[in-house]
């Protein structure tokens, strides 16, 4: 079996990454508001401080992670999504995988939109072993992806220039996981 790549494109993270770069910079300056500034209100008393550094730390831990991610990405658009002979290496957002998942542990693939927004839902079989794989915060985000957007486990977006080609996708993934059943099953 062919290996089969998906890129993202650099005109679809232009506007993520603008927006990510602003975010970032308002959480940079609202950290430092709160650390060295004192602005404080007649009625209310100090107004930033322990808050601003609060918002502030929070929002540059998280949007300098988005912002960086999706430099990386617009950097190097390569690879977001790779279907290989033995399983799929997601790296199409940043709460991805980049070991294999293998074709073995997958139920099957399908459709799932996700605000708004078309993703490759994979079930699995075994949804334990798929997060013992991932990093701490990475196995808290899918787990929290699940039960608030109802996806499967591992949920990819899709590089968007190939969404016209995402039943195609879709098809292909659920083909080599019926191909890796049938292996499995004359092995034995």
């Amino acid at each position: 079996m062919e290996t089969l790549t998906y890129d993202h494109s650099r005109a679809d993270l232009l506007p993520m990454l603008g927006l990510g770069f602003v975010m970032f910079g308002a959480s940079v300056f609202l950290l430092y508001l709160g650390m060295f500034t004192d602005f404080t209100l007649s009625t209310k008393g100090q107004a930033t401080g322990p808050f601003s550094i609060l918002i502030g730390s929070i929002g540059t831990l998280f949007f300098g992670y988005a912002f960086f991610f999706i430099l990386y990405r617009a950097i190097f658009p390569k690879g977001a999504l790779i279907i290989n002979d033995r399983g799929i290496i997601d790296n199409t957002n940043a709460i991805g995988s980049r070991e294999v998942i293998p074709f073995g542990n997958m139920k099957k693939a399908k459709l799932e939109m996700v605000n708004a927004t078309p993703n490759i839902g994979i079930d699995l079989y075994n949804e334990e072993e798929y997060l013992d794989t991932l990093p701490f915060i990475k196995r808290k985000a899918q787990e929290i992806n699940k039960k608030n957007f109802g996806t499967s486990m591992v949920s990819m977006s899709v590089p968007h220039e190939s969404r016209e080609e995402l039943h195609e996708i879709i098809h292909i993934i659920n083909e080599r996981i019926e191909i890796t059943k049938t292996r499995k099953a004359m092995n034995w």
